[in-house]
């Protein structure tokens, strides 16, 4: 297998190698050019000291500096025609010297030439390896960033968008065989947590279903005694089958009470299962959203008398008609306002308020005076069975399902639901509904709105 760092390794070491070995080949050539190059100048000194020794006067230092230039010579022929100089110049033979001189000149004319031919084959060697040491490590920087881009960022571009698809949900992409190196290794592991967690998550599925299935069924099988058995409480508390005294008839009382709160439970259960599992149909029409909210205000009149609130609506001047399911619209805002009640103090009030935001929606918005809920409450309760309480606030016994369900209806409408609260001054829930338009009796639209077909 070769990783990563094996290639990353080899390719740095080519670079290195490539670069220091033709250096060194363009080192060994420039000795040989400084060489060269001595030996052309020595020639040129040689052959003007020589034209100028006199050989009519014989001297021991002119002889000893011949000798020396012998030696000097790495060359037979040019050490021979200087050798034949000193026997001429000792030989006190001057017309001999003078032969011997025109013949070491003409020897190191030759060499010269030779010498001028070398050194310009060196020099293009010279330059030939410099530009080699350049050109092989710098080839080998381009191809290590190349693989680095596309042999390790690419692949590690698209491993991260496949992990960021699959926070997102979205598991479309098929597990490919991944390659036999690091990053590889890395796909292989993220490939088997992402076919754990989905392994895990069609058992989630399955569970899930299985759980809305039996709550499902469950809840239609506990309607059918309770409503015998309110059916039956009913005719107690009424004294149809016979008289019953008044400490019966409070107990009979509390058991219809109970009955009812069980009765809001199992709806509330089945409403959650139905939006699980996405079997919930909504029925839309255009309906008046000021007799929908003057509707659910008096039906909920008892509960506020009873709990000393007074319920008030705030509307704007011009009707107004939504396109929505009335009876889940309906089911919102009785939840939020017999919310508002519960935690509303005596004598205080309860604001049904809405308005136009703009033109593509209005926002129902639901205040109460009552205690606030913390930063902390308000990011819980909107989830199934929580809700908010604390030592000072006055609790109604509730299923803390209405929220959850609330939320999911107004999502269903395309619109969305939260809170504006402090703790200390009251609460102010709210939800929008986009589709929506005037209506002055002859079904008149708003100008940005279609009408129904």
């Amino acid at each position: 297998m070769k990783t990563i760092k094996a290639k990353i390794n080899i390719m740095m070491l080519f670079i290195l190698a490539s670069g220091c070995g033709f250096g060194f080949f363009a080192y060994k050539s420039n000795q040989k050019m400084e060489l060269l190059q001595h030996h052309i100048s020595q020639s040129l000194t040689s052959r003007d000291d020589i034209k100028a020794i006199n050989p009519k006067k014989r001297s021991e230092f002119v002889l000893k500096n011949l000798k020396k230039l012998k030696v000097s010579l790495k060359h037979d022929d040019r050490r021979k025609a200087v050798s034949d100089i000193i026997q001429a110049y000792n030989s006190n033979n001057i017309r001999l010297f003078n032969k011997r001189v025109r013949g070491f000149d003409k020897v190191e004319k030759s060499f010269f030439n030779r010498a001028q031919r070398s050194l310009k084959k060196i020099k293009n060697e010279y330059q030939f390896y410099i530009f080699l040491a350049g050109l092989f490590p710098l080839m080998g920087f381009f191809i290590l960033l190349y693989y680095f881009n596309f042999g390790i960022l690419s692949p590690l571009q698209s491993l991260s968008n496949r992990m960021m698809e699959f926070l997102l949900d979205q598991y479309t992409f098929r597990f490919s065989t991944p390659p036999n190196n690091e990053i590889g290794n890395l796909e292989r592991t993220f490939n088997s947590l992402a076919q754990r967690v989905l392994n895990n998550m069609d058992e989630l599925k399955a569970l899930d279903r299985a759980k809305s299935e039996f709550v499902s069924i469950a809840s239609h099988e506990l309607r059918t005694p309770l409503t015998s058995i309110k059916g039956s409480l009913g005719l107690l508390s009424s004294q149809i089958v016979g008289k019953i005294d008044d400490e019966a008839k409070d107990l009979v009382a509390v058991a219809e009470q109970e009955t009812d709160r069980l009765v809001r439970l199992i709806n509330d259960m089945l409403d959650i299962a139905k939006i699980e599992s996405r079997s919930l149909t909504l029925k839309k029409d255009w309906s008046s959203l000021k007799r929908l909210v003057k509707q659910t205000a008096q039906g909920l009149q008892g509960f506020a008398s009873a709990a000393q609130v007074h319920i008030q609506i705030v509307e704007p001047l011009r009707e107004i008609e939504v396109f929505m399911d009335a009876d889940r619209i309906q089911q919102i805002i009785t939840n939020l306002v017999s919310n508002a009640i519960k935690y509303s103090p005596e004598n205080g009030s309860v604001t049904i308020e809405y308005n136009i935001v703009d033109e593509e929606k209005i926002v129902i918005s639901i205040i109460d005076q009552g205690q606030g809920i913390s930063e902390e409450n308000q990011a819980l309760i909107f989830e199934k069975f929580r809700q908010a309480t604390d030592s000072s606030t006055h609790l109604v016994k509730g299923t803390g399902l209405g929220l959850a369900i609330s939320k999911a209806l107004v999502e269903e409408h395309n619109g969305s639901i939260g809170v504006n609260s402090t703790p200390g001054q009251g609460s102010n829930f709210y939800f929008t509904l986009s589709e929506w338009r005037y209506f002055s009796g002859k079904l008149e639209l708003n100008d940005n709105k279609k009408a129904a077909s």
